[in-house]
């Protein structure tokens, strides 16, 4: 009986024993079973790009493009752009309005700020605008004379001397 028992154990050995072709061809099934599944995952995350990757691509590029204008902006506004502060009677002619600093070339020398009037009625008169710096000084002013129709709005500007400091802007004044 012990050896029919250590037959049957070799002839199992034997029998599970792989040779190496075999060996060669398993891990040849293997290899191709999983190169086509990665190979299936790569063509579905290319499908997937084509079909989301372009409105993934315009959303990111309108994220850049909003910080881009987002910074162009704040420049604009921190250096060029300033609050008008308007005294009672400027209100019951126009609409609240912003200062557009503008600074000449050097072989002008011109310094102006520009203002948007919009009119609530008929206006012909003269306008002044001061402006002021962060201590609250006068640092320069402008006298203009406008003439304007009720609902109308157009642009004016008023002239400062080159020597006034508009970088050192805080706020303007305007009657």
């Amino acid at each position: 009986m012990k050896k029919v028992l250590v037959l049957f154990s070799a002839l199992a050995i034997l029998v599970s024993c792989q040779s190496k072709e075999e060996k060669m061809k398993e891990a040849e099934a293997d290899g191709n079973e999983a190169v086509a599944v990665k190979s299936k995952l790569i063509e579905g995350a290319g499908k997937a790009l084509q079909e989301e990757g372009k409105e993934a691509a315009k959303s990111a590029s309108k994220g850049i493009g909003d910080v881009i204008k987002g910074i162009n902006s704040g420049m604009s506004e921190s250096i060029n752009t300033s609050k008008v502060i308007s005294d009672p009677a400027f209100k019951t002619n126009f609409e609240e309005c912003k200062a557009e600093k503008i600074y000449g070339a050097d072989s002008d020398k011109q310094k102006k700020v520009t203002i948007y009037l919009i009119a609530k009625k008929d206006f012909k008169g003269d306008v002044l605008l001061k402006a002021f710096d962060a201590d609250k000084k006068e640092i320069g002013r402008s006298k203009l004379e406008v003439s304007i129709k009720k609902d109308d709005a157009k642009y004016v500007d008023f002239s400062f001397d080159e020597r006034t400091h508009l970088l050192q802007t805080e706020y303007f004044t305007i009657k």
